[in-house]
């Protein structure tokens, strides 16, 4: 499994950090987790053809991490003219709020029958499981108000899992769904308790709970980003734009 950081920042781009995009390879199928509104830019800027991404699963539907689908769809309808199906993945509302942003978006195109690619919406309810373009793929719903349940997204394939945790208050469902994982994932929007998100003094202190390989910790703040030099790098990784893993 390849792990590629395509975007790893808040929903206001601090630091220059495009938003919440993740391009996971594994047995010749690529699936993207998370694609906000940045995320076409944080293609093009990273080569990656989006061509040949099978399968886009979101991990809850703000526009910093589902707000670059309209415009992921129209390049592949108009700029690359792409024949390969693709299949748009995430939690209960999905459907209906990707229906309202391509109209918002692109007006007319929420209704449009002449599409050159086949694409449909799979909603997975939290705690279930479904495999998709080859990736066995198991949400947990987590604590972060958007309007449709939010979720950690926990993905396996060629026997190695890798785990996002979507953005989300302190949640015991966090060290369950990342239980034995390769690689996870960790909103860390701000240094000290804020609403709505996780914090690196909150995370610090329950760190023991978690039996992951690895920590990364992502989506970063402006107050978190001017304290990274507090963060125990025996501990935590950070995440950067571009970064690349290899499980």
């Amino acid at each position: 499994m390849r792990v590629t950081i395509l975007g790893c920042g808040d929903a206001f781009g601090s630091g220059g950090r495009f938003q919440a995009a993740t391009l996971i390879e594994a047995g010749g199928a690529a699936c993207l987790l998370d694609c906000g509104a940045s995320t076409m830019s944080a293609i093009n800027t990273y080569g990656v053809d989006p061509d040949r991404i099978d399968l886009i699963a979101l991990t809850h539907l703000h526009g910093d991490h589902f707000g670059g689908v309209p415009f992921f769809l129209l390049d592949a309808q108009w700029l690359r003219a792409r024949r390969r199906p693709l299949v748009i993945a995430g939690p209960p509302g999905t459907g209906e709020r990707l229906r309202s942003a391509n109209e918002v978006l692109f007006n007319g195109s929420a209704n449009r029958s002449d599409w050159g690619f086949s694409w449909r919406v799979e909603e997975i309810e939290p705690g279930a499981s479904h495999s998709l373009c080859g990736f066995d793929i198991r949400t947990v719903e987590v604590v972060h108000p958007c309007g449709a349940p939010p979720t950690a997204v926990r993905i396996e394939a060629d026997g190695k899992a890798f785990v996002h945790s979507g953005d989300t208050e302190w949640t015991d469902a966090l060290p369950a769904i990342a239980r034995g994982t390769d690689l996870f994932f960790l909103e860390c929007f701000a240094y000290r308790p804020t609403p709505t998100h996780l914090d690196y003094t909150t995370i610090l202190a329950r760190r023991d709970a978690f039996d992951a390989a690895a920590i990364v910790l992502t989506h970063l703040g402006p107050e978190m980003l001017k304290r990274l030099d507090a963060v125990d790098r025996a501990l935590f990784d950070v995440a950067e734009d571009g970064r690349v893993f290899e499980l």
